[in-house]
């Protein structure tokens, strides 16, 4: 006998969305249930009940992971809303439906991880499962020590303390931080928050999976190695912050 989840656990292992985003789509009454409007946390059974999102039929589909290196100026979005170019855009041949895992934004490059599985994105993106992003920052000017000293022992955010897994200098205007935030934005807002703004800014690693010879614009599917490896330690020094 098939066993009952809630639907917007559902809605995720079918790679429709998250299950975030899932509620939002419930409330919005744009998930059916066998004709009649879904409400948030009912439970349905798969292959029994029919689940549709405007009026298309949802079913399980199988699971695919992709990494994209994402150039500057393109949108992570599954859809352009003003013409713009769209990671979607960049991945070709690709015939199933996925959706970014997170947000990076218009003007920031580096590793972005596209599925169709929202229990993994779920993971990678909660707070509570503490999956870090490395990151490399060059700001308009070099940022002194103490400062740096200061941004390390954290840093107010819209009411919560920031406080990076780790920050190196890399130069005179460069930087490597690892977070494990969730904020939107969050790297430009703790420089912008000591006065300095970030002018070029590339995510490197999810974990410990790395962008790797990935050139921009450029993707690959991932392998269960590096499934895994998103869960591990990233892979720069996590020494005592210098």
């Amino acid at each position: 006998m098939s066993k009952d989840i809630k639907i917007q656990k559902f809605l995720a292992m079918a790679g429709v969305c998250s299950r975030r985003r899932a509620e939002e789509l419930i409330r919005q009454g744009r998930v059916t249930v066998d004709g009649r409007p879904a409400r948030i946390g009912e439970r349905i059974v798969p292959g029994i009940h029919r689940i549709a999102v405007d009026g298309k039929e949802v079913k399980i589909r199988d699971k695919v992971y992709i990494a994209l290196n994402k150039p500057a100026g393109v949108v992570t979005s599954t859809k352009s809303q003003f013409g713009e170019k769209t990671v979607m855009d960049l991945l070709g041949d690709v015939k199933e439906r996925v959706f970014p895992v997170g947000r990076l934004d218009k003007d920031t490059e580096g590793l972005l991880l596209l599925t169709n599985d929202g229990e993994l994105a779920h993971r990678i993106t909660h707070p509570r499962f503490g999956v870090k992003k490395t990151y490399f920052v060059k700001t308009d000017r070099e940022v002194p020590e103490e400062i740096l000293e200061k941004m390390r022992r954290g840093t107010p955010v819209d009411g919560k303390t920031v406080v990076p897994d780790l920050l190196q200098r890399l130069g005179r205007k460069k930087y490597r931080i690892i977070l494990h935030e969730g904020m939107k934005r969050v790297v430009k807002r703790l420089f912008l928050a000591h006065g300095f703004r970030v002018v070029h800014l590339k995510r490197e690693a999810v974990g410990n999976l790395r962008l790797g010879h990935l050139k921009r614009g450029e993707w690959r599917y991932l392998t269960r190695r590096d499934l895994e490896k998103i869960f591990q330690e990233p892979p720069y020094p996590s020494r005592e912050r210098e």
